[in-house]
Parts: C-alpha cells; structure tokens; sequence
C-alpha cells in the first residue's frame, strides 16, 4: 500500500507539472520540430504550444492559450478555422485543413494544420495534439509546375506543334499525337526507339543525334534544322527547339518543341528551282538584262552583259564596266535623278561591246518595282540595255 500510494503522489506531482502529458519525453520531441506544434485540453482550449509557436508567429506564449492561436490566423481564414476546429472536437475525429498564420514580420503564409484525439483506457478524449506545417514556399512550387505543365499538355495539343522527349540513350520517352501523326507512326512504334532505328537515312540519325548530344553536354537550348527519312514515307523537315530533361535516375536527356518544315522547304526548292529555270532563260537572251536595288547599285546582270563587259566584271558588277567612255556622264546623270526621283529610266546610250570590239547605241531602260522580302518592303530596278 505505501508504494502505492508513494506512486500516486508521484503521478500527482508530474500531472501538476505537465497536465497534458505524463512524461518529458513529449515535450522534448515537441520542442526539438521545426512545425508550430500544439496540445490542446478535452474541451479544445489551447493549454500548451512549443517554442517555435510564439517565436514564428511573434505571439506571447500566453496569448496563444485557449483560443487566442486564432489570432495569428488570416482574418479571411479566421472564421473557417474556428469551425473546422470545432467540427472535429465535437465529433472528436482528426482534422486536417489549411489556412495561412501571420508570421512576425506580418506575412501571412499558409500552413497544413493536422491534429487527432488522445484518449485514456475508457476511450474518453482527454487532449488534443497537432501541429501547423508551413508549406507556403512548397505551393508556390506546385503552382508553377502545375501551371507549366498545364502548358505543356497545351502545347503538346496544338495540331502543328510536335512535343516529345528522350532518355540518357536517345530513345523516345513521350511523343505527342502531332508526331506520330507527322511521320504516320503509332505510338508503340516510337517509344523505346531512337532516331537511328526510325530513320531510312544513316546520316540523318546520326545528325539528329549529335544534335542532342550538343544540348546534353552544353546545358543549354539549341534550335535546329533537322530532316528525317523514315520508311514508306517521304523525307519530312523540322525545325526543332531542344533543351536538357534532367530525368529521375539523374541521367540527362532532351525535350523538344518541333516545327514541320516540309512544306515550306518544298516551297523554297521550287522557287529555288523557278529562279534557276529564270535565270537560265534569261542568260539565253542576247539584250545586256540588270537589276539594281533602291540605291542604285548592280545586283544581278546576264550573260549578255559579261559579252559586252569581257573580263573587267570579273570582281564587282559596275555601270561601269559596259558604259562607253564617251556616254558615263549623260547616263549617270539620268539615272541617279531617276534613282531618286523613282522615275523611269528611258535614254539611248552608247555601249562598249568588247565581244565585238566595238561602241554601239542602245535604249536604257530601267523600271521601278516595289517587292516585299521577309515582310519588308524594298525597291529594286529592272533594265536592259536593247
């Protein structure tokens, strides 16, 4: 009975000292957590809070007791979080929820509050222990992702944009629906393959994978112009924007953002074809044919002018070379009022014709047009001299 009643007493004096707790084991633990944490009685009344509470919040440690924590909660928050409180003490189930507390420098941040019932052997609740989690910088990282991604998963929708990534080794690791529908493969047959298994052309591969290799071993995003000849299809363009995955293992691989080109560069070798056709007809004509830009100056001359030249124009095209001596100053005094006037050219000149190592008379005529060049417009002259 003594020793019964000597342990009594000493429950007594320990329950006086810590009367949410019967150890110091607890409050230790409590007062070693970065987390605000707190105990509160059977009746939900605050009774207890460790040191990191009154030190975020810049509170007295007493006026965080009973319900004075609400204090330090956002007063949009502040209703909200009394009655969530009071839902879980009143049905004495866990709670979880967040709201933001006003730290001591005044900004409110939010927090995830989490706390649960103790009970004693006959299942009453006799105290309440939680803790407030500041997660303020960790939702901020959430928003941007989920943010970015929502991006990304748009990009990767829009009809005529191509998304895809590959691993450490080159292998496709996603593509969107615009790749497979580009190259007219199914996904299973892009994923897991690299451009080398894929392509018809071993030196298209391997360019595609130096290009990757450049991004990966640089660090930084690289814009590319890439071709890629798979089977059954016809050779496909892409200007392709790549730049470094980091990837879970800690291995590198890419992501790309690609442009079909294909109809654009059969567009150009067309034109490039026509011009070539042009400038082949052209030189076929006998009549001394020029062009100058908004200045003046020679850009383009045929066949027939390098005949009348000979070997003077052999390093920079000048009125010059084919004017006779005896005509410069009348010529060049017409044209450069027409040049500036933007008037037509329309004069006889003498010519030097050193084909035929002779002086004959022809009409000079240059004509203004006006032609648009990367969205901008420019003046050019076409001539002859017939």
């Amino acid at each position: 009975m003594e020793n019964n009643d000597n342990d009594g007493q000493a429950q007594q004096a320990q329950s006086k000292q810590h009367p949410w707790y019967g150890g110091m084991e607890f409050r230790t633990l409590a007062e070693s957590i970065p987390a605000l944490v707190f105990v509160s009685d059977a009746n939900g009344a605050n009774i207890y809070s460790n040191a990191q509470f009154p030190r975020y919040t810049g509170m007295d440690a007493d006026e965080i007791l009973g319900d004075g924590w609400l204090k330090a909660i956002h007063p949009d928050d502040r209703e909200r979080a009394a009655a969530t409180w009071l839902e879980s003490w009143t049905k004495g189930a866990e709670y979880d929820t967040k709201y933001r507390f006003r730290r001591f420098d005044g900004e409110y941040r939010w927090h995830i509050v989490r706390g649960a019932p103790v009970t004693d052997g006959n299942d009453n609740i006799v105290r309440w222990i939680g803790s407030c989690t500041d997660v303020e910088d960790l939702i901020a990282h959430i928003s941007v992702q989920t943010q970015a991604e929502k991006i990304l998963e748009a990009l990767a929708k829009a009809s005529n944009l191509i998304v895809y990534a590959k691993d450490a080794n080159g292998a496709f690791i996603y593509s969107n629906e615009a790749v497979n529908q580009t190259i007219s493969q199914k996904p299973r047959a892009v994923l897991g393959k690299t451009a080398e298994d894929l392509a018809v052309e071993d030196q298209e591969g391997k360019a595609i994978e130096e290009n990757d290799a450049l991004v990966k071993t640089s660090g930084e995003p690289h814009t590319v112009l890439e071709q890629w000849t798979l089977a059954g299809a016809e050779t496909r363009h892409f200007r392709s924007t790549k730049v470094p995955l980091p990837l879970p293992d800690g291995s590198v691989g890419i992501a790309a953002l690609s442009v079909d080109m294909t109809a654009t560069v059969s567009l150009q070798e067309k034109y490039e074809e026509a011009l070539a056709h042009t400038r082949n007809r052209i030189d076929t004509i006998p009549i001394v044919t020029w062009v100058s830009d908004e200045n003046g100056d020679l850009i383009e001359v045929n066949q027939a002018w390098h005949d009348h030249a000979g070997f003077v124009s052999a390093l920079k095209l000048d009125f010059n070379d084919v004017i006779a001596p005896e005509a410069k100053a009348k010529f060049f005094d017409h044209w450069q009022f027409c040049v500036e006037s933007g008037q037509i050219l329309d004069i006889d000149i003498e010519l030097r014709d050193e084909l035929a190592q002779k002086t004959v008379t022809r009409r000079a005529l240059g004509i203004p047009m006006d032609r648009t060049e990367s969205g901008v417009n420019k003046r050019f002259w076409y001539g002859t001299f017939s």
